[in-house]
């Protein structure tokens, strides 16, 4: 039944327990089925990514379960060199590529690839932005030596500068005409239910520190200029805390392969748009993400079902590699330090 099989398989639950707001199946949903990520919080279906980018049409079931990146994903730093930085398939750098020269780890690589319906990976480098982000990454932490910069300070970095790209600022700082910022705000930040140890509060003023200099040396961008200055460094500094919080709570780890249990190499990481950030955890769970590479476009995430999903049960994934075989104890260690929650799954309940 082809009705039945275009229907919305998804809406999302306001409210669960002390776990927020969650995914839930609308009917049921086959094993190998994918699930449907153009849901709001508000059970409605977007037809438009936050930047104004469509996304296709919102009647098409093929497209309502692909969720496009809310940025560019960050490739790691083992992968910069030879994959494009656009469509993360290997690559060999263009004589084009701006920012420095191919041998060095940082040179920012794009492939020719492109197809009949996109743009090449090069063209959408530049129209997201990407060269001018390689200059200023050089101009910034370059001084004489290859930059190295933490993929989660250029996550944030990405989406700070998309909520200032085109919006004015109210008394604390915040984009109130921009579409990324509320997008951002939906998403639920990480608990601080746990006190941050060395390590990660080091992390947390590393990213800081790197966005902040990002920030400054590509403000006279005009890719980031609007009517307002800048909020101020202290409320700048908030806002990088606030999406940090929420990238660390919501980011999704890109492979080259299916994320159950044969794993797949990890390529690099992003946030992604509608239900995807809304899908919670659980140990054993009834969904797997998957990834779709394309030429000239960003990686797609997709959530497939690993088993029948019945109407009116929660969508889960799991947050952890399903290929490692962890104890009970080492899933929870690993949930603490990662995403400060206890986990209260039937695996681990039981």
């Amino acid at each position: 039944n082809k009705k039945a099989t275009d229907a919305i398989n998804s809406k999302v639950l306001q409210t669960q327990h002390n776990k927020g707001r969650s995914l839930v199946a609308t009917r049921v949903i086959s094993p190998g089925q994918g699930i449907d990520l153009w849901v709001n919080p508000n059970n409605t279906i977007q037809n438009h990514h936050p930047s104004g980018q469509t996304n296709g049409n919102n009647n098409n079931a093929a497209s309502r379960k692909r969720a496009r990146p809310m940025v560019p994903p960050v490739l790691l730093e083992g992968q910069r060199s030879s994959r494009c930085a656009v469509c993360f398939g290997p690559s060999v750098p263009s004589k084009k590529t701006t920012g420095a020269e191919s041998s060095k780890p940082y040179a920012m690589v794009t492939c020719s690839s492109s197809s009949m319906s996109s743009m090449s990976c090069e063209q959408m480098a530049i129209k997201a932005g990407l060269v001018a982000e390689t200059k200023t990454i050089w101009n910034v932490l370059g001084h004489g030596r290859i930059p190295k910069v933490l993929p989660t300070a250029l996550l944030v970095y990405r989406l700070l500068v998309s909520t200032l790209a085109h919006a004015d600022h109210d008394e604390n700082g915040r984009g109130v005409h921009s579409n990324s910022w509320s997008e951002i705000l939906n998403m639920t930040g990480q608990p601080e239910r746990y006190p941050k140890n060395d390590n990660a509060q080091a992390h947390e003023q590393a990213v800081v520190l790197t966005v902040l200099a990002l920030l400054q040396d590509s403000s006279n961008h005009s890719s980031i200029r609007h009517k307002t200055p800048l909020p101020t460094e202290q409320l700048l500094v908030l806002r990088i805390r606030e999406i940090l919080s929420r990238v660390k709570a919501n980011a999704f780890s890109i492979t080259d392969g299916n994320s159950d249990e044969e794993g797949g190499h990890v390529l690099g990481t992003a946030v992604f748009e509608h239900a995807a950030y809304l899908v919670n955890h659980a140990c054993s769970p009834n969904a797997v993400q998957q990834f779709s590479f394309g030429p000239g476009q960003f990686p797609c995430l997709g959530l497939v079902a690993r088993q029948t999903i019945e109407a009116n049960s929660e969508i889960t994934i799991s947050y952890l590699p399903m290929n490692l075989y962890w104890i009970k104890q080492e899933r929870q260690f690993h949930l603490r330090q990662a995403y400060h929650f206890d986990c209260e799954c039937r695996l681990c309940v039981e």
